[in-house]
């Protein structure tokens, strides 16, 4: 009896090892995975991240834009109206007094 004790201990111990060796295995494997995943996972949310951030600067600038819409024309009309006076060969006078 105690010999059939000590090899049905034997072959459990042998069982128990081989088990815990694959359930090892596994679970190194399925940890590589799920960095796999991960990483694939946060590189989408980042790109996902970027391009919705970029789009919130373009809506803010384009809100800008037309609140200002007035104060950006007057000062484009004033611009083209410099550009317009220099390119005719006129200076711009500046301090220059009347009396």
């Amino acid at each position: 009896m105690a010999v059939s004790n000590a090899i049905q201990d034997l072959f459990s111990s042998i069982y128990e090892l081989l088990s815990s060796i694959f359930n090892a295995f596994y679970h190194v494997l399925q940890t590589i995975f799920n960095t796999i995943i991960g990483f694939f996972t946060g590189l989408v949310n980042l790109i996902t991240d970027v391009f919705q951030g970029a789009i919130d600067v373009v809506g803010g600038l384009g809100k800008f834009v037309l609140s200002n819409f007035v104060i950006i024309g007057v000062i484009a009309a004033g611009g083209y109206a410099y550009v317009r006076y220099t390119s005719q060969g006129r200076q711009v006078a500046t301090g220059k007094k009347t009396a």
